[in-house]
C-alpha cells in the first residue's frame, strides 16, 4: 500500500542508468564527430508507431512485469549528413496488482544514420515532458513530474522508392510527487513509480 505524506515533498534520486548513459554519450559523440564515412545523399522523413510493448513497473519495492496498453507515434527526419533529430509521443495504460496506471510522455530524439539503400540507425531519447496517473482505492492521483532517457535502433528496408522501417526501444522513465486531493487536503504519495519498457516500433520513410 501507498505511504502518504501529506504538504511535503519526497527527495528521491533520478534513475541511475549509467551503461545508458555511456551509451547515449557514444551516439552523441558520433554524431558530432564529423565523420561522413556512411553520409547519406539524400535526406529522410520517418514516421513509426509502436506496435508492441513490454512494461516493468516498480514502486517502492513492489515491481511488476506485464504488457500494457500503448499509442502513440514518431517523426524523425535524417538529414543528408546523417544526423536525425525527431519527436515522440507515447501513451501506455494498464493495471498492476490493483492499482490502475496511466502515463503519457513526450520526447526529444536524436539519432545517426548510416547506409545508402539499406539503412541502420542508432539514436537516443530525453523526456521533455510527462504525466502520470494512478488511482488507487478508488483514488485518483496525479503527477507531471518526470524524467527519463530512451536508447533506441531502427533498420531500414528499401521498399517502392520509399523505406520499410523496423525499430526498437527502451525507455527507462521516473514518475514521482503524486498528488491527490482528500477532504480537501493536498496528499502527495511517497513512493515514486519507474516505468522500464522495451517497445518495438513499425514505419515507414520518404526518401528526398
Amino acid at each position: 500500500m501507498f505511504e502518504r505524506n501529506e504538504f511535503s515533498e519526497n527527495n528521491l534520486c533520478f534513475i541511475n542508468v549509467p551503461a545508458l548513459k555511456k551509451i547515449i554519450l557514444i551516439t552523441v559523440i558520433l554524431m558530432l564527430s564529423g565523420s561522413y564515412a556512411g553520409a547519406e545523399e539524400y535526406w529522410r522523413l520517418r514516421y513509426f508507431v509502436p506496435t508492441s510493448d513490454e512494461s516493468e513497473i516498480t514502486r517502492g519495492t513492489s515491481k511488476a512485469s506485464e504488457k500494457l496498453a500503448i499509442s502513440g507515434h514518431s517523426g524523425i527526419l535524417v538529414f543528408a549528413n546523417g544526423i536525425g533529430v525527431g519527436y515522440s509521443t507515447i501513451r501506455t495504460s494498464g493495471s498492476l496488482e490493483g492499482i490502475s496506471y496511466k502515463f503519457k510522455k513526450h520526447s526529444l530524439d536524436l539519432s545517426y544514420t548510416i547506409g545508402s539503400t539499406f539503412s541502420f540507425t542508432l539514436g537516443a531519447g530525453r523526456l521533455i515532458y510527462g504525466r502520470g496517473e494512478l488511482d488507487s482505492s478508488g483514488v485518483n492521483y496525479l503527477t507531471e513530474r518526470s524524467s527519463g532517457e530512451a536508447l533506441f535502433m531502427n533498420f531500414g528496408l528499401p521498399f517502392l522508392g520509399g523505406e520499410i522501417l523496423l525499430g526498437y526501444r527502451q525507455n527507462n522513465d521516473e514518475y514521482k510527487n503524486y498528488q491527490s486531493q482528500l477532504n480537501g487536503t493536498a496528499v502527495i504519495l511517497t513512493d515514486s513509480v519507474k516505468l522500464f519498457s522495451n517497445q518495438v516500433n513499425g514505419g515507414f520513410g520518404f526518401l528526398f
